[in-house]
């Protein structure tokens, strides 16, 4: 009866879902796509959190609860209407905060609608009486972690974090595919990683190609200067010793949204500098870490001036991912 009431509630996202991925074949069969997503929210909790030392016009727990108060509008991305088994989730670069329960307990440092799997009735009444509370709890335990962080500052090893610690966040899943006569539903989880980090690595790796720092891309802003060059994509990528080498984990499975790279080249008035400027050069090393390394699809932004700013990068990039 529960697999019988799942296969009737997905042909209604087969019915309902008109912005989802579609294809034809030559018989006239459709075979639509519906993507639920897994969204890691994933800050860099270094010295970067601090105001004093790198202020920024909007404080990440701005941007967060912005993100996680509009849980209900990115379950409705592509007009999905029902039976999502979307997953937000606040994860740790450096996971050792989470030895102490009393900072942040995971189980209220995440929304999780796979939990109503094949169980409608029960994601509805979540949605309608328990989730304002969840989310408020989302975000008093958010601000536990910032104020810890800030307190007890540390170093955030990034390249590490795509190399091995996401690999248990991850949701790889096999397709579930639900024939209809001539047509098909194919449910599918895309992971999304949402990334606040001011763009430099700092890896516990001192090798070289683990880390990237200011020093970095005043070296290659010098070389490309002298050199004359006039594409700065093909300069940096004609010299390997500047590239962040590639993880072994192979990101395949993975969407990266960067968010908040700070531009220290521009003035207090964000007036450029130099040319080219730091998040030029960082887009594209990072952009070159993140493809090489697997990652379905990158994008980048520097920091943002509005608080809402955050959650229209997040929609926007669910949605265009969600045409593959």
């Amino acid at each position: 009866m529960k697999n019988l009431f799942y296969f009737l509630s997905s042909f209604i996202i087969f019915i309902l879902c008109t912005g989802c991925s579609k294809t034809n074949d030559r018989n006239g069969s459709v075979t639509t796509k519906v993507y639920d997503f897994n969204v890691l929210l994933v800050p860099d909790l270094s010295n970067r959190i601090n105001p004093e030392i790198h202020p920024k016009p909007v404080l990440d727990t701005f941007l967060l609860n912005t993100a996680i108060d509009s849980i209900g509008d990115l379950l409705t991305v592509n007009n999905r209407r029902m039976n999502q088994l979307d997953v937000y989730k606040f994860d740790f670069i450096n996971r050792g905060i989470l030895n102490n329960p009393q900072i942040a307990d995971a189980k209220w440092l995440q929304i999780n609608f796979r939990q109503f799997k094949g169980k409608t009735k029960d994601a509805s009444n979540f949605k309608r009486y328990e989730m304002k509370s969840a989310i408020s709890a989302f975000k008093k335990n958010i601000s536990k972690v910032y104020q810890y962080s800030f307190e007890n500052p540390a170093g955030s090893d990034v390249w590490n974090y795509f190399n091995q610690t996401i690999t248990s966040s991850l949701i790889n899943d096999p397709d579930v595919s639900l024939p209809n006569g001539k047509n098909t539903l194919i449910k599918s989880t895309k992971n999304v990683v949402v990334l606040f980090t001011d763009g430099y690595i700092e890896s516990t790796n001192s090798s070289a190609g683990y880390n990237f720092d200011q020093q970095s891309i005043k070296k290659i802003r010098q070389d490309f200067i002298s050199s004359k060059s006039v594409d700065l994509q093909k300069f940096i990528q004609s010299k390997p010793e500047y590239l962040i080498k590639k993880t072994t984990n192979n990101l395949k499975n993975v969407n990266i949204l960067v968010l908040e790279m700070v531009d220290r080249s521009l003035d207090d008035n964000g007036s450029t500098t130099v040319q080219p400027t730091d998040f030029e050069i960082m887009k594209i090393i990072w952009t070159q870490w993140l493809k090489s390394s697997g990652a379905a699809h990158v994008e980048i932004y520097p920091a943002f001036s509005k608080r809402i700013d955050a959650y229209d990068a997040i929609k926007k990039f669910m949605e265009e991912i969600s045409k593959n």
